[in-house]
């Protein structure tokens, strides 16, 4: 059956109910037919009819882009439909989806949300554009936080950004060292972080701070994290660079390898094959940061990010 009779059975379908036949219709048809001007209120009515109002309201979005793109008038019926599209029906509709989110498991969750939000469908690479678009903002807010005294101020600013952007799928951050404050108030730049899920832990990530090479620094972190918890399958190691700006390339080689050859145990030994996987690309505006991923033991994986705060 060819395209146009295909789209003309969508008015008898939909006049007689038959929602069967019209969903596999509409998943035949190619956006110039699915699009046609005449058929948009038929179908937008129909899902409606259906209370199908997310359905409704993503098929008029995607019609309007299409029009717009293939350079098609926008008829004033379709621009009604396009300007009352978003009604309350829509919004609860919506809510009730962002509800469920939280009881999706942290494994799939990443399969439900928007790539204009994060596009990636991985969990461990999921957290770390979590982690990225933070560091991201930590880096735009650099000035205002220059003046605090404490180094340490730069991981509080990073989780509390990245606190913001868990909170919508109940995820939590949970800093495990905060036990009390010291008199000089340095210890949130040294220190496990945990990423929890349904009070499951997901990930585990330690931050310290680095002016140049330091591998006695660098190593006591890096195998703390695994002596902390050793059931993870991802690790994020947050390298806070305070150096010269001259030195952040070589600080970043010197540190990748300071960590391959970390005394490891058995479980956890660094995968020389594999090596470092270096991640920036899969990111966009990154260039004070470096990225990378290291596999230790049985596929568990380390996430390496390098954040440039030098003056």
């Amino acid at each position: 059956m060819g395209e146009p009779i295909a789209s003309n059975n969508l008015y008898f379908f939909a006049a007689s109910k038959d929602t069967v036949r019209f969903d596999q219709t509409v998943n035949k048809l190619s956006k110039r037919y699915l699009f046609d001007e005449e058929i948009i209120p038929t179908v937008y009515k129909f899902y409606v009819e259906r209370d199908l109002h997310e359905l409704a309201f993503d098929y008029i979005k995607k019609a309007k882009e299409y029009l717009i793109e293939s350079g098609t008038p926008i008829s004033s019926i379709v621009q009604t439909i396009i300007d009352t599209s978003i009604t309350s029906e829509v919004l609860e509709s919506i809510k009730k989806s962002l509800v469920n989110i939280r009881s999706i498991k942290a494994k799939d969750l990443p399969l439900t949300t928007p790539d204009i939000v994060n596009d990636k469908v991985i969990l461990s690479e999921f957290i770390l554009h979590e982690i990225v678009q933070a560091s991201k903002v930590l880096l735009d807010k650099i000035q205002g936080i220059k003046t605090i005294p404490h180094e340490d101020r730069y991981n509080d600013l990073l989780l509390a950004t990245l606190k913001l952007r868990f909170q919508i799928w109940a995820w939590s951050i949970h800093d495990q060292a905060r036990k009390g404050s010291s008199p000089t108030g340095k210890s949130a730049g040294e220190t496990d972080i945990t990423i929890e899920a349904g009070n499951i832990t997901i990930a585990l990530f330690e931050a310290l701070i680095l002016t140049g090479k330091d591998k006695t620094a660098t190593q006591k972190h890096v195998l703390k994290s695994f002596s902390y918890a050793k059931n993870l399958d991802r690790y994020y190691m947050i390298i806070y660079f305070k150096g010269a700006i001259t030195a952040f390339d070589t600080t970043w080689i010197s540190y990748k390898q300071d960590v391959s050859t970390s005394a490891f145990t058995t479980t956890f030994v660094f995968d020389t094959a594999k090596d470092f996987e270096d991640l920036s690309s899969k990111f966009d505006e990154v260039n004070h940061l470096k990225v990378a991923k290291s596999v230790h033991g049985n596929n568990i994986e380390m996430y390496h990010i390098m954040i440039n705060l030098s003056e």
